[in-house]
């Protein structure tokens, strides 16, 4: 039987993107699309698509701005994704996008969920006494919230 690989879409910005991103591509799973922020507020936009590149290959990419678009949200449709896969993407994904992939939308967030919502999150771990850490959970429409697929606690030191 033929190595059958997920088809995603991925989302993401900074480095930890685009290691992600090319841990994927290392092992086949090749991106159908990029979704990026806007022009002059992604930082690692031009090492996502390299990374594409270098494995030849160059998905349609997505910015931000387009997400609350119909047609942007249609062509994520017509892609016939199983999977959005989100790596500190700097943007709220909103119910039109989360329904796009068949089997759902994953996220990677960096903290103990459900402690540190949001941005900033080992630094409110540290002056919060909660637990640090990350999570890689289902995305719902509730900020950094839905079901929880692996997520580690580490030790956060000032």
């Amino acid at each position: 039987m033929a190595d059958q690989h997920p088809r995603l879409a991925f989302a993401g910005d900074r480095d930890v993107a685009v290691n992600v991103l090319d841990l994927l591509l290392e092992v086949g799973d090749r991106p159908s699309a990029l979704l990026l922020p806007d022009e002059g507020r992604a930082s690692h936009d031009a090492m996502l698509l390299e990374s594409c590149r270098r494995s030849g290959i160059s998905p349609p990419v997505v910015r931000a701005r387009e997400l609350n678009c119909a047609a942007a949200v249609d062509s994520l449709r017509a892609l016939d994704l199983d999977y959005i896969v989100c790596v500190h993407f700097p943007h709220v994904i909103r119910r039109p996008v989360l329904s796009a992939a068949r089997c759902g939308v994953f996220n990677l967030h960096p903290a103990y969920l459900p402690y540190n919502r949001g941005w900033h999150t080992t630094s409110w771990a540290i002056l919060d006494g909660t637990p640090a850490g990350a999570t890689f959970h289902y995305m719902n429409e509730s900020l950094d919230a839905g079901d929880i697929v692996y997520q580690e606690q580490i030790a956060a030191d000032p």
